[in-house]
């Protein structure tokens, strides 16, 4: 049962998200949880310079919040050769506990299905049937399966496949149909060597008995193959039905699924068959379960913590099929809803990893020097080294605590040296640049999506500036927003330079200080965009 928490910040990651998502699925282990961070997207510049600072991992990429068949618990696989008999069949059926063999070929991959199904049918079918694949049975599987001994195998074997329990003697024997067929007896020297002269092609002597040397010379001049065991006649005539292999019997017409697949998709699929077991496979096509309607049907879903976010639009995908537990974020509260309470930590300050900072000592729980340092640098970044509007007294007086922690004495020339890092224009593609930190907002019936991005030298922006209004507006266009803008934010908080397009533009102009044209503009206060831009920009719409 899979009860690992896993912590993720929004789609598409920033400082603030990252670090929270760590440091926060940190402190759930520290607690006795067991924990795993997430990234929905790539990592910017900035956070990388961070996470390699503070020796740290990127987090694990998971997009999707449902489970896959690998997530969840199943059955371990039962598998069989193609050459295993029907009679080993049964006896390794016996074992299990979801009533499918898996059979697989030389290379070990995958080549059908053996159900109880598949061999109790055999038991059903005609004799002449049964005779038909008895015919492909080798003489070591028919020995194997009675449990005897090959005492002379000739060089080629091979027979009709009907069997014959010899009970009558002497001239009435040569009424029936014996020649090219299997033979099973006890005793009589004298009717072994009729059985010989008509052509039989496997002598099985059971109950002890054994082939004379006179009769063995006879069986080799005739090429008739001789067995031996120990077992009775009756117990030999039962099994030995069962000597041919499965690859005969089984289904070949195989249904099987992904361990990548989702849960959800798999279960769906199976209402469409009445298989009991099916096989799940790796991305090489080996065998790695077996899965059932049960386990589709009793699963836990995949446990949730959100970070830095709480608007469905911004989270995993399908963040509704998991078991939410809590959400910590500084943000407007969102729409995602649940049936059941849950821990909601919204806090008005300027970074997350602020709240999960507090978390820590709430739970007297001291930070370790890298966690404290990955808390740091969000809450630096978030609030541009307490430049932004969005600062409160609690981000400056957590962010000095975590700075002993962290081992940091110059919190603003580290702030300096995280804050260039993550000015990367030069090597990036308007697109990438637009994506780096983009937020999709609903306003009354308008689609708003805004990006922000940081900068040192205002001719790097200049220099990509053309391509980049072109690819926003192109962008804005496809998804059919009413407003696209991209902030490019100083990156020691001196105001930002905007980009924006579509059909709301002039909304925008009105509300920064300087117009360029019709698609740029100048502010040198706002450098937040939640606390500054959107507030501003929400009430200027809804008053339209």
């Amino acid at each position: 049962m899979n009860q690992t928490i896993y912590v993720t910040g929004h789609r598409h990651p920033d400082t603030d998200s990252i670090c929270s998502a760590i440091t926060y699925s940190n402190l759930l282990r520290r607690l006795g949880e067991v924990s795993i961070p997430l990234r929905q997207g790539p990592l910017n510049e900035e956070t990388k310079f961070i996470l390699k600072r503070f020796h740290q991992e990127n987090p694990l990429l998971l997009t999707d919040a449902r489970f896959t068949l690998g997530d969840i618990d199943i059955d371990q696989a039962t598998i069989v050769h193609h050459t295993c008999t029907v009679h080993h069949a049964w006896h390794v059926m016996l074992h299990t506990n979801n009533r499918s063999l898996f059979v697989v070929d030389d290379n070990r991959k995958l080549c059908g299905i053996c159900t109880t199904s598949n061999l109790t049918k055999v038991r059903l079918e005609k004799e002449q049937d049964i005779n038909s694949l008895m015919a492909t049975a080798t003489l070591a599987d028919i020995s194997h399966t009675i449990g005897g001994k090959v005492r002379y195998a000739p060089a080629e074997f091979k027979t009709n496949g009907s069997i014959h329990v010899i009970t009558l003697n002497g001239k009435e024997l040569t009424s029936f149909p014996l020649k090219d067929g299997i033979c099973i007896l006890s005793s009589n020297e004298e009717t072994q060597r009729l059985l010989l002269e008509m052509g039989v092609k496997c002598l099985v002597f059971t109950c002890g008995a054994k082939i004379s040397d006179d009769v063995l010379k006879v069986a080799k001049e005739k090429g008739c193959a001789v067995i031996e065991t120990d077992e009775n006649t009756m117990h030999t005539a039962q099994v030995i039905t069962e000597s041919y292999t499965i690859e005969h019997i089984m289904t070949k017409d195989i249904i099987s699924f992904g361990a990548n697949e989702f849960v959800q998709d798999v279960a769906a699929k199976m209402t469409k068959s009445r298989v009991r077991s099916y096989p799940v496979l790796s991305e090489n096509g080996d065998i790695v379960g077996a899965i059932s309607r049960y386990h589709t049907l009793n699963y836990h879903r995949r446990k949730l913590v959100l970070t830095d976010h709480s608007a469905k639009n911004q989270s995993i995908a399908n963040v509704q099929d998991a078991e939410l537990l809590a959400i910590i974020d500084h943000h407007h509260i969102g729409d995602i809803q649940t049936d059941y309470p849950i821990n909601y930590r919204n806090v008005k300050c300027g970074c997350t990893c602020t709240i999960v900072a507090n978390l820590y000592k709430e739970n007297f729980v001291e930070p370790e020097q890298d966690m404290a340092g990955l808390m740091l640098s969000a809450i630096l970044s978030d609030t541009l080294n307490f430049k932004s509007a969005t600062t409160t007294k609690l981000d400056k007086d957590t962010a000095m605590w975590l700075a002993k922690l962290a081992k940091i004495d110059d919190v603003d020339a580290y702030a300096s040296e995280m804050l260039s890092s993550s000015v990367a224009l030069k090597d990036s593609t308007p697109h990438e640049i637009l994506k780096r930190d983009l937020k999709n907002y609903t306003i009354g019936d308008y689609h708003i999506a805004i990006g922000q991005t940081n900068y040192s030298h205002i001719e790097d922006v200049q220099l990509l500036l053309p391509a980049f209004k072109a690819n926003l507006e192109k962008e804005q266009q496809e998804k059919k927003l009413d407003l696209m803008v991209m902030l490019f934010t100083h990156v020691l908080g001196e105001g930002s330079f905007f980009v924006y397009s579509g059909p709301l533009s002039y909304v925008l102009a009105e509300l920064i200080e300087t117009k360029f044209d019709d698609q740029t503009g100048y502010d040198s206060k706002i450098i937040s965009r939640k606390q500054q831009l959107m507030p501003r920009l929400s009430q200027f719409i809804k008053n339209l």
